[in-house]
């Protein structure tokens, strides 16, 4: 043990002397710039991450002020004190750093056992340290460096390579691999930034290597707290200036766990690399018996290495479940080797509920084609004559002016001719009402058959049947109503055979007048004639009806 170094007078009685050196200064200034960004951290510990930054440069501050005070003493004895101090920062940093990635990747350390755990080895290798002169666990001998400048070189015992070079390289490697786990979630555009980030974190490594390897050009400086200071700057850039930790998705394995549509990785011969939850819940199957195999039928069969990004719906082997499945390729610019991504989506309710809306309508359209057809029924029943099956005079009323407007408009004539079963009363009183009624029957049926399409067949009431001729003059109307008399009277009736005649009165406009009451009323006069001329005849009207009186 160098002389002068005692261990029977407390430390703190000691006298110390300072010689402040450029390497003192140096230590200063990181001490100095940690504080600050600890300052300014903690005012906004709030945003993710930078309390534990807060944390860390402070205890980088505490090392580097206590490095600053072991390079400016200048007797062996002030130099151990020093270094007992650096210990607070020294051991806390390492435990610093890794609180601070698991923040940087979002995993939360909430239970204060699990800190107290982290700092359990820092807090015994604290106190070995403080009770070295006791056990040399921690320092087991003390010289001047050959380099000068008011180094020392410390001989290390078994605790110090355990407890603290040992776990504080423990706590770096579990730091920075969480580091490089956040850096596989950076953007392309972030990669510069992330890349920055990494090298900054390897420096501590890289100094302390230095130091304890004894390869550092000055032998027996710890160029460690100022590497922390070094990566403390540009961990504070990084949280407080270009908030790269917001922009960065490093809960982008959550989100793709509890997405709720279907994810699934996989490579050019159809092998599952990956998939969430979702998706194996689509396909039915348990992720872990998914993984590693090929896809499930049907999907292979769909073509899916045809990136057109086009829906496709397809249902799994033995479910009822219906995806719909995209195909896109993992990388923008994706060689023929590159992975593809699919994404599915449960389409099973929507396509049910679009399958029940169809059959609604369709259950719809049925019920409104029947309405439709009977809306029809009963407008034909109304304008009908039941029996018959002629129109009635409601229908002629209303077709009238419609037929009468085309025929002036187009210069065309008009006719019409009023038909009366002749001794009608007497076939029902000798044959019968089944009789009289089969009689009216074949005389609608006649007509109808031998009318032109423009016709118009009426039932006026009884034994009374009035046809309006559009486009007919009022000598045609009265050969065609010489045509259905003849034919109706070679007709024979029912079971005895009867044979019936009619008579007919005729009138056409304009000659004979312009509304239908005139024209109904001329061809009536016309119709009386003929049935006291001998009946079983047709008359057009003629000036003499004019004179009768209505």
């Amino acid at each position: 043990m160098p002389k002068g170094y005692t261990t029977s007078l407390p430390i703190a009685c000691r006298a110390m002397t300072f010689d402040f050196t450029a390497l003192a200064a140096a230590s200063g200034l990181a001490a100095l710039i940690s504080a600050a960004i600890a300052i300014i951290a903690w005012r906004q510990r709030h945003f993710p991450g930078v309390r534990w930054l807060a944390l860390l440069m402070a205890a980088v501050s505490f090392w580097a002020a206590g490095a600053m005070c072991e390079l400016s003493a200048t007797s062996i004895p002030a130099k151990i004190f020093w270094s007992k101090v650096e210990y607070v920062g020294t051991l806390s940093t390492p435990v610093l750093f890794l609180l601070l990635a698991l923040e940087y990747n979002r995993i939360a350390m909430r239970r204060r056992r699990w800190l107290a755990g982290l700092f359990a080895i820092p807090l015994l290798c604290l106190l070995l340290a403080f009770s070295n002169e006791y056990h040399g666990l921690i320092w087991t001998s003390f010289r001047f460096s050959p380099a000068g400048n008011n180094l020392l070189i410390y001989g290390h015992g078994p605790a110090f390579w355990l407890g603290v070079a040992g776990y504080s390289y423990l706590m770096m490697l579990l730091g920075s691999l969480l580091l490089v786990r956040a850096l596989h979630f950076y953007p392309a555009q972030f990669r510069g930034q992330a890349w920055l980030l990494m090298l900054s974190a390897a420096a501590p490594w890289l100094g302390n290597i230095l130091y304890l390897s004894g390869a550092f050009p000055l032998q027996g400086l710890d160029p460690t707290p100022h590497s922390f200071a070094f990566t403390g700057l540009v961990f504070a850039l990084d949280l407080l200036y270009l908030r790269l930790l917001y922009l960065v998705p490093v809960a982008r394995t959550r989100a793709f766990e509890a997405m709720g549509d279907g994810i699934v990785v996989i490579d050019r011969n159809l092998r599952i690399l990956d998939l969430n939850p979702a998706a194996a819940a689509m396909l039915g199957q348990k992720r872990s018996q998914l993984q590693g195999a090929r896809l499930p039928p049907p999907l292979p069969s769909c073509q899916l290495l045809q990136l057109d990004g086009a829906h496709r719906e397809l249902s799994p082997q033995g479910s009822d479940k219906i995806l719909e499945v995209r195909v896109y390729a993992v990388e923008s610019e994706a060689p023929a080797r590159e992975p593809l991504m699919l994404v599915m989506r449960d389409v099973t309710e929507r396509r049910q509920a679009e399958d029940a809306l169809r059959q609604l309508n369709l259950q719809l359209e049925t019920r409104l084609a029947e309405i439709e057809t009977l809306q029809a029924t009963l407008r034909e029943q109304a304008v009908r004559d039941p029996l018959t099956g002629a129109f009635n005079r409601r229908y002629l009323e209303e077709s009238y002016p419609r037929e009468l407007a085309r025929c002036q408009r187009q210069g065309l004539p008009l006719a019409i001719a009023v038909i009366d079963l002749d001794d009608f009363k007497d076939i029902n009183d000798r044959h019968g009402h089944q009789a009289g009624d089969e009689v009216l029957q074949r005389l609608a049926e006649l007509l109808r058959q031998d009318c032109r399409q423009a016709d118009i067949v009426c039932r006026l009431g009884g034994e009374e049947f009035m046809i309006l001729l559009p486009g007919s003059s009022g000598a045609g109307a009265w050969q065609r109503a010489e045509q259905w008399r003849a034919a109706f009277s070679a007709l024979r009736h029912g079971d005895t055979r009867l044979q019936a005649s009619f008579s007919c009165g005729l009138a056409a406009y304009p000659l004979h007048g312009e509304s239908l009451g005139q024209l109904y009323r001329r061809a009536d006069q016309a119709l009386y004639r003929a049935k006291a001329a001998g009946k079983n005849r047709s008359l057009l009207s003629s000036d003499a009806d004019s004179q009768q009186p209505a």
